[in-house]
């Protein structure tokens, strides 16, 4: 039984050797790795040309930059193992992935195996992916098991290749979300299915220090191929009879995203992407069904998903909480502030606290200078010293804490003091 590994790769020379190392490192034996060099403009082929001769199970295709679909595509039509999987070239494999994968063919026959998948941060291993890793211990999963929904990263899975040709699954050239429809088609053309427990994929997740990805940006382009891939997928269930609570899993899912990757990020997008990601949520909080969207809204409190902030204009003018700074602030901690993943907060800043911010960060219209705390809108009110960098979850967490009275309103400001030094 032989495997094909596909690497996607462009510009990757700062990772790529990684994933490459794991590759060459598998205790299985028989597996090839086809590296599609999208059209790298850096030192990504002088990489893969050094790796070629250190080891003939790696060979590379070239081609002008269309694409990480594309470039998937390509190394599937290209490849010739009996099983594939797809690594990012940012990705890596443990020593015995390969070798579990096999396993898990041998035993089940499976035309898609389901491995486990844990997310690096940092560049270090961090925390499991909780339905990966309960999808990776099923003997058996069914196509409309909606834990599949939420399990869409390409790099731990592993697909009977003659399964994917003979029924035409393909990646779709969205540029977001192409790994989901393209998962989810080989799911709705019937693939039997099972997990593969011992198998461990490093997934990174990119900082804004290394660069962030382009699935990370909260752009217009973004949310189009994020409304393409969802609506395939919501039409290619409809087409194999999935019923009705299965087709809210989806809207829902949809829903998710746009609230988790986009309107968290509310105040780092163009104003044009805000605009059509609030109408994209509009249209589906109008289709979830009372109980879904209690639940959206239940498992989002700081958002006020009920009352979706319009613009920029009306984020800043309805905010959820006001951050006082009487003293300094510097143009680090506001933009770690305006980084919250809970972004309906205001920011006032005393005369000297303003200081000498440049005036990209204080014309965002919930930076409010020569402000103090008699001016404060939001229902929860911090005062520091000197502005703080806070952690990313800060606010968004900050507002599930269940402060009821004032005791514990003043034992909160305590903590929040000896952490941030307000």
């Amino acid at each position: 039984m032989k495997f094909s590994v596909i690497v996607p790769a462009y510009n990757s020379a700062a990772f790529l050797p990684q994933a490459l190392d794991s590759l060459l490192s598998q205790t299985a034996g028989d597996f090839e790795v086809v590296v599609v060099n999208d059209g790298s403009t850096d030192n990504t082929q002088e990489l893969l040309d050094a790796y070629m001769k250190k080891d003939p199970r790696i060979r590379c295709l070239t081609q002008k930059n269309a694409g990480v679909s594309a470039a998937r595509n390509n190394g599937l039509l290209a490849a010739g193992g009996d099983y594939v999987t797809f690594l990012d070239a940012d990705d890596w494999y443990a020593p015995d992935t390969l070798k579990a994968f096999t396993a898990a063919a041998g035993k089940s026959g499976a035309d898609l195996l389901l491995g486990r998948l844990q997310m690096v941060e940092d560049g270090r291993p961090a925390f499991f992916h909780e339905m990966a890793d309960v999808l990776a211990k099923e003997e058996t999963v069914g196509t409309f098991d909606s834990r599949l929904l939420w399990n869409f990263l390409v790099s731990n899975k592993c697909y009977r290749r003659a399964f994917l040709l003979e029924h035409d699954v393909r990646f779709p050239a969205t540029g977001f979300s192409e790994e989901g429809a393209f998962f989810m088609d080989a799911v709705y053309a019937g693939a039997s299915m099972a997990g593969a427990p011992e198998s461990i994929v490093y997934y990174r997740r990119h900082t804004a220090g290394e660069g962030l990805s382009v699935s990370q940006t909260a752009s217009e382009k973004n949310l189009q191929s994020l409304e393409g891939s969802m609506r395939h997928i919501y039409d290619a269930a409809a087409a194999v009879s999935a019923d009705g609570d299965y087709l809210q899993e989806i809207l829902y899912k949809h829903l998710h995203i746009l609230v988790s990757q986009f309107y968290r990020e509310l105040w780092r997008m163009t104003d044009e992407a805000l605009v059509l990601c609030v109408g994209q949520m509009d249209a589906l909080l109008q289709k979830l069904t009372p109980a879904r969207l209690n639940a959206i809204c239940g498992a989002n409190p700081d958002l006020d998903l009920r009352r979706l902030r319009r613009d920029k204009a009306d984020a800043a003018a309805r905010p959820r909480v006001s951050v006082v700074v009487k003293k300094r602030c510097t143009s680090a901690a506001l933009g770690a502030l305006l980084a919250q993943t809970c972004p309906l907060f205001e920011l006032l800043l005393s005369e000297k606290a303003s200081g000498d911010l440049p005036a990209e960060i204080t014309d965002y219209p919930n930076v409010k200078t020569h402000a103090g705390r008699r001016a404060a809108k939001g229902p929860i009110v911090l005062c520091f010293a000197s502005l703080p960098t806070f952690d990313p979850g800060l606010l968004q967490h900050l507002q599930r804490l269940p402060v009821k009275n004032a005791g514990t309103a003043r034992l909160l400001n305590l903590l929040l003091k000896r952490r941030h030094g307000g």
